[in-house]
């Protein structure tokens, strides 16, 4: 009995003496491979492919900052602010970046190629979006680069390589130019032309057969502002197609329609008040 009881003291003191030793202690958890940077990068990766923002939201400190340098987020058709970096600060922030991200079905396809230095990870990814898709040019190949801090993304950036960049640009500059964009333009140009000689036109018309108007010789002048005002008008119509050009802004159409109506309307009325006026002065004499 006594022995018994003597080797269970020893062992008993032994295993006391194992646990205490450095090598026996339990991995830290904010340094276990589960919060590793690789591990973080992938994580994201997959929570975005699966649609799930909440779980990507998650692998951000609560005051990370996200770059979205070429903001390729929001650079769809029209393209506006491409090229321009936005940053998200906070969970809030970040959390509707990534909740756009997945409306637009975003897919980030892997090399499954990590670069590690110390806290900082970087890997490149082929982003597709709906948007993209639509333009034919998806996947477009992106650069990733995060710094982690206990266990979570501190700051993230993503930006487009040089080479989609371009790829991105003249697809939307392709999605602006219709078929029939040169050939409205070329249409439009030759109508405003001819709005605009149609005036001069008038003027030497009425200068050359003004002998018709021999018994009223006046209304020469009259004559002259009512054919320039018919001319605005024709000029006014015809701005209107200008809206089917490629690069030109309907809200600036619309002004110089207004603008040329305007003008026409002007015209009309003075020659009609000059014809009165002469026609009466005519009477009188």
């Amino acid at each position: 009995m006594i022995v018994v009881l003597t080797i269970m003291i020893v062992l008993a003191f032994t295993l006391a003496v194992v646990s205490a030793q450095p090598g026996a202690k339990t991995e830290d958890p904010l340094i276990s491979a589960s919060q590793s940077p690789v591990s973080l990068a992938t994580s994201f990766d997959n929570d975005l492919n699966n649609h799930n923002s909440s779980a990507a939201l998650a692998l951000f400190a609560d005051n990370a900052t996200l770059s979205d340098i070429n903001n390729i987020a929001g650079c769809v058709p029209p393209p506006i602010n491409c090229g321009t970096e936005f940053v998200y600060v906070g969970s809030a922030q970040i959390g509707r970046w990534l909740d756009y991200l997945v409306s637009i079905n975003v897919q980030l396809n892997e090399t499954n190629v990590f670069y590690v230095s110390g806290n900082n990870v970087s890997w490149a990814v082929g982003f597709s979006a709906d948007p993209y898709r639509n333009l034919g040019i998806a996947p477009l190949e992106s650069n990733v680069n995060a710094t982690v801090g206990n266990g979570k993304f501190s700051s993230l950036s993503i930006g487009l390589t040089l080479e989609s960049i371009r790829k991105l640009s003249l697809a939307l500059a392709a999605s602006r130019t219709s078929p029939y964009s040169a050939m409205a333009g070329g249409v439009a140009f030759g109508f405003l032309f001819l709005g605009l000689v149609f005036p001069a036109v008038g003027v030497y018309y009425v200068s050359r057969v003004k002998r018709l108007f021999a018994t009223v010789p006046h209304l020469d002048k009259p004559w002259v502002l009512l054919g320039s005002g018919l001319g605005v008008l024709f000029v006014s119509v015809l701005i209107l197609s200008l809206r089917d050009v490629a690069g030109i802004s309907v809200e600036l159409v619309e002004q110089l329609f207004s603008a040329t109506l305007t003008i026409c309307a002007f015209l009309v009325m003075a020659s009609m008040i000059l014809m009165k006026r002469v026609m009466l002065g005519e009477s009188d004499e």
